[in-house]
């Protein structure tokens, strides 16, 4: 019997630590979430939210002079961003200090493979004699100023990804009570291939400035060398380059991700690049000693084999100044 009424009273105790829990989260504002490779300071409650698909971010990246716009961070002390972000600000449990809260986000963040790029402490944060509202005004809000009176304690972190970095500023302040203020910015690498059609210009002005020219507008069927009816527009372009330029030889190189045979992939790109030279002779008119097919496999590489953004871009067709 006694037993039984442990196990009943240990029930009891277990559902009210769960609700409790629930009712912490439950206080969040509608629709908000915590950012997941941040997360929150234990037993904080979301009353602001916000997040954009795309927006320019500026962050603060060094102490702020004496002077300064409470509405925007000084040229030399900013670092700007575009990409996704978001604006997460929390009220944190009252019997904590701004520097508790932003020690175990430096642990959390260090431990997760962020890089600290700023960080400051109350008077370290401002060259002067401003006060720590206005600090609290300019990175947060100015309607919430006044949570940033006692003290504030401001770090920029940025975590390195290989599919985008990831900037955070958090602002963990002291005033009537503790609050956690965070700006986050997703930002993406930038996609340089999605320029596929080059004109005869373009074209000459590689060749002369480089000597060779990547194509990315010749297009074949996985694993053959028979030209698709998409390419004609690239092939019209290097017609017009080789016409306008009588003296000009060209080698077209065939190029090929690293899946595969390397044999096969030397095959198969000297059998792209002869269809390509065979295509300019035949429909246009080139001369054949004025191109020379070659087939470079995948021995010349221009992005990582390793994922398939990079193995698109080493599927080519080059021409190179002979």
């Amino acid at each position: 019997m006694k037993r039984a009424r442990l196990f009943v009273y240990g029930c009891v105790i277990a559902f009210y630590v769960l609700a409790a829990g629930a009712q912490a989260h439950a206080a969040d504002v509608a629709g908000s979430s915590d950012y997941p490779l941040v997360g929150r300071y234990e037993g904080s409650e979301i009353f602001v939210y916000q997040k954009s698909d795309f927006d320019r971010v500026d962050l603060l990246n060094g102490a702020l002079p004496a002077k300064f716009d409470d509405t925007t961070i000084p040229e030399d002390k900013r670092l700007r961003l575009e990409g996704r972000s978001f604006r997460i600000v929390y009220k944190a449990p009252h019997d904590r200090s701004a520097l508790e809260i932003d020690a175990n986000f430096a642990k959390s963040l260090k431990d997760k493979g962020f890089e600290t790029l700023f960080s400051c402490v109350d008077r370290d944060c401002i060259s002067g004699s401003s006060s720590l509202y206005r600090f609290g005004s300019l990175i947060d809000d100015t309607r919430r100023n006044f949570y940033y009176g006692d003290h504030v304690v401001y770090r920029l972190a940025v975590l390195k990804r290989p599919q985008g970095d990831v900037y955070v500023s958090i602002l963990s302040g002291k005033g009537t009570e503790p609050v956690v203020a965070m700006r986050i910015a997703e930002v993406k690498p930038i996609e340089d291939d999605k320029i596929v059609f080059l004109d005869a210009t373009a074209m000459k002005t590689s060749l002369d400035v480089s000597g060779h020219v990547a194509l990315y507008g010749i297009y074949f069927d996985t694993d053959k060398s028979d030209l698709k009816a998409e390419s004609a527009p690239t092939l019209a372009e290097i017609a017009k380059l080789l016409k306008s330029d009588p003296g000009l030889v060209l080698i077209v190189a065939g190029h090929t991700d690293n899946q595969g045979e390397f044999d096969y992939n030397v095959s198969l790109s000297q059998r792209r690049a002869a269809s390509v030279a065979t295509s300019l002779m035949r429909s246009y008119g080139i001369a054949k000693s004025r191109l020379i097919p070659f087939g470079a496999g995948m021995s010349a590489p221009v992005a990582l084999n390793d994922a398939e953004a990079g193995r698109a871009k080493n599927r080519r067709v080059e021409l190179v100044r002979r």
